[in-house]
């Protein structure tokens, strides 16, 4: 797993490299580098997968579980680095969001026996993308992204006002291949501010790994591909020149459906990521 995901990073900042240092033999264009971050909501669809399929447990053995989750909420941040080419037609962008932090509760009760939990999660996003000005105010463009996503799950089944309880160790991971495809409008405010939507279709390919050593547990999970969207709305401003500053506000959603080894139900799933974004960038 860990080979695997290696290797993706390496093609994928091969493939980074390539986008951003083909169009320069052809032309000079304009670079930026800069920082980008995401204030976020998350509601993981590897938490919701895992709620789902300990249900299907409990109901296989006729029992009923209960649960409840809250949103997780944190951020995402990293570099952002780009070029443009000198007739603006072309743009090219990457965004290693590699600094995270987030935070999601979780509850859930069977009868007499309450679940009580600890929930650590990362998540790391790496994103792609190629622009193309159709005209003064439209653009199509294709992205990809790769996520990495990881939750310990610490779970302890207990029985009030008894001693007995029993701990166990969840490790879940999921990788998951974006493509994208969408368009951008944007709009010349003033001579400082830049107004913009973008709304695209995705194509979310995901694996899926869930570990518990004291059960034994080491799980490949194969998820079908499912379709999300995503769109951001942004606001650019140039306090100074070579200088812009951008806020917006971001929402992505994609469906994750799979069925673990041994199950006859399939567990349908939603990864969904809303919140505000900023920016701020050098042109050179």
């Amino acid at each position: 797993m860990k080979r695997a995901m290696k290797k993706s990073l390496k093609v994928l900042v091969l493939v980074a490299g390539v986008f951003l240092l083909l169009p320069i033999s052809a032309q000079a264009g304009t670079f930026y580098t800069g920082v980008k971050y995401w204030q976020a909501s998350w509601d993981s669809a590897i938490l919701d997968w895992f709620e789902k399929d300990i249900a299907q447990t409990y109901r296989e053995n006729r029992l009923v579980l209960v649960a409840h989750k809250d949103p997780g909420h944190g951020y995402l941040a990293g570099p952002l680095f780009g070029y443009q080419t000198d007739d603006r037609k072309w743009s090219f962008s990457f965004s290693p969001m590699v600094f995270s932090s987030f935070t999601q509760e979780w509850q859930g009760t069977s009868g007499f026996v309450d679940l009580q939990n600890t929930i650590s999660m990362e998540r790391k996003d790496f994103d792609l993308a190629a622009s193309y000005a159709i005209n003064k105010n439209l653009k199509g463009y294709l992205g990809y992204k790769y996520q990495d996503m990881k939750m310990d799950f610490d779970l302890r089944f207990k029985v009030p006002t008894t001693t007995f309880s029993q701990d166990f160790h969840y490790e879940v991971t999921s990788q998951v291949h974006i493509p994208t495809v969408g368009l951008a409008g944007v709009y010349q405010l003033s001579d400082h501010f830049v107004t913009g939507l973008q709304a695209g279709v995705l194509y979310a390919i995901p694996s899926l790994n869930m570990k518990e050593s004291s059960l034994g547990i080491d799980q490949d999970i194969h998820p079908w591909p499912g379709l999300g969207f995503n769109t951001e709305a942004t606001l650019t401003y140039q306090p100074i020149q070579n200088v812009l500053l951008q806020g917006g506000y971001r929402y992505q959603v994609f469906k994750m459906e799979a069925r673990a080894p041994g199950r006859t139900e399939t567990t349908k799933s939603y990864d969904v990521t809303h919140g505000w974004t900023l920016s701020a960038n050098y042109v050179f």
